[in-house]
């Protein structure tokens, strides 16, 4: 059932297929994706009501649009208090990492005698928080987004998910992570009315968060309207692991992924003909108990196999060349294989550390760049929902020590009223420049 690939005898095109997994294709739907946006764009909220009849509840009526305070105390009275006792320690978790690495600050330092130089970091007014819920209820999605957001000092955070009344833990999340706004909207619509505004609905400034192949396009068509965090696909995930890891604990990984979607991909990467095998065999095993079988055995077809290699160091740069939104290390000393690992979203050490502890549980972001995102990317965190600008502070003795520079280098480029600016403040009488030319 899992694929087992000897890698030096795999030929380009399988390697090909491995590699690049479900890379997004925006080709064939960037025109499909274009005129809903510009639908919700022109018509507004009823633009909103079209898309969700279309797509989500035909019943849907634009008053259902907006939650309430009354929907947010209705979802508490559905939910079992165990569950609401539990979604509050996972989000106190979520936030005490997230302030962790919070800063609103300013950082002036001094290299040159008058001259201080630095940073001042402040939140983003506002943005918006894409949240999937057309198959399964993702509370923690909401929740470390909202966390985060909130964390980083977002005065306005707003959320967009499918409208539905089965899911009441979203609202829940929603409400305990600081969430200021929830509208029942998702997919397309639900990006382009947090981009271009709607009776209903201000537009925001930044928009984060995952979403199937239409959802992420429609994050690339808005890119400039407003900002968004990445452009993230299917989950993924590569077991590293040598010839002692437990084959029980790689097939469990790998199934966890491959229950995402059928283009999921769950990777074991070794030198061990052996593991690859007895993970096969597990893999049958184990996926006879599980609900979300007929979804998993796709994801195994496609995308999710064992690679097998000569030797450690080829299993590491394998790695490092598929650069997984996931990876789990596997081996009796994960912080020796640390520093060899260039390229991954999210890094978890040793046996006890399954990726479905950092989806649900650790407080680290799971929302991670994917495909070939992780060599150039990083998971959303507080830095997402910030910017830093550029600070330098003056004294006429610290401009009088750079005033060379900027006359050379004004005179180079052509451009003397920018030295001019200099010298109105200090009156220079003569210009080196004029002496290089």
């Amino acid at each position: 059932m899992l694929n087992i690939y000897q890698w030096s005898k795999t030929n380009k095109e399988t390697k090909k297929k491995i590699m690049d997994r479900a890379m997004f294709d925006i080709s064939s739907i960037r025109d499909y994706v274009s005129e809903w946006i510009e639908i919700i764009k022109n018509e507004g909220d009823a633009g909103i009501v079209k898309y969700t009849r279309q797509f989500d509840n035909k019943n849907f009526g634009l008053k259902d649009l907006q939650v309430t305070k009354k929907d947010v105390d209705e979802a508490y009275k559905k939910v079992n208090p165990k569950i609401v006792e539990v979604l509050k320690r996972q989000i106190s978790i979520s936030r005490q990492n997230a302030l962790s690495k919070a800063k609103q600050e300013t950082v002036l330092k001094s290299f040159i005698p008058g001259v201080q130089v630095g940073y001042k970091i402040t939140p983003i007014e506002s943005v918006g928080l894409a949240i999937p819920a057309g198959q399964v209820p993702l509370p923690t999605v909401m929740q470390i987004l909202g966390v985060t957001a909130k964390a980083a000092g977002v005065p306005r955070v707003i959320a967009c998910f499918p409208p539905t009344d089965d899911y009441p833990e979203m609202l829940i999340a929603a409400d305990l992570s600081g969430v200021d706004e929830v509208y029942r909207v998702g997919g397309i619509a639900g990006i382009a009315a947090m981009s271009y505004g709607t009776e209903t609905i201000q537009p925001v400034l930044k928009i984060a968060g995952p979403g199937n192949v239409y959802t992420q396009t429609a994050k690339m068509l808005v890119f400039g309207k407003v900002v968004i965090d990445m452009v993230a696909g299917p989950s993924e995930a590569v077991i590293l692991a040598d010839e002692y890891a437990n084959p029980i604990y790689c097939a469990a990984d790998i199934l966890a992924r491959a229950e995402h979607a059928p283009d999921a991909a769950g990777v074991l990467v070794t030198y061990s003909e052996t593991l690859a095998l007895a993970t096969q065999k597990e893999i049958e095993r184990q996926i006879k108990y599980l609900s979300r079988r007929n979804i998993i055995e796709q994801s195994l077809k496609r995308y999710s196999c064992a690679i097998v290699v000569n030797n450690w160091q080829e299993a590491i740069d394998v790695t490092n060349e598929y650069s997984p939104e996931h990876l789990e290390i596997l081996v009796d000393d994960p912080f020796a294989v640390l520093p060899k690992i260039k390229n991954a979203g999210s890094i978890f050490l040793g046996k006890y550390a399954p990726v479905a502890i950092g989806d649900y549980a650790s407080g680290t972001n799971h929302i991670l760049p994917t495909g070939f995102w992780p060599k150039m990317a990083s998971a959303v965190s507080v830095e997402t929902f910030q910017k830093s600008s550029e600070v330098q502070y003056l004294t006429k003795e610290g401009l009088e020590n750079l005033e060379e520079i900027v006359d050379v280098v004004s005179g180079i480029e052509k451009l003397d009223a920018h030295w001019n600016s200099v010298n109105v403040r200090i009156n220079k009488k003569k210009r080196v420049w004029e002496e290089l030319k």
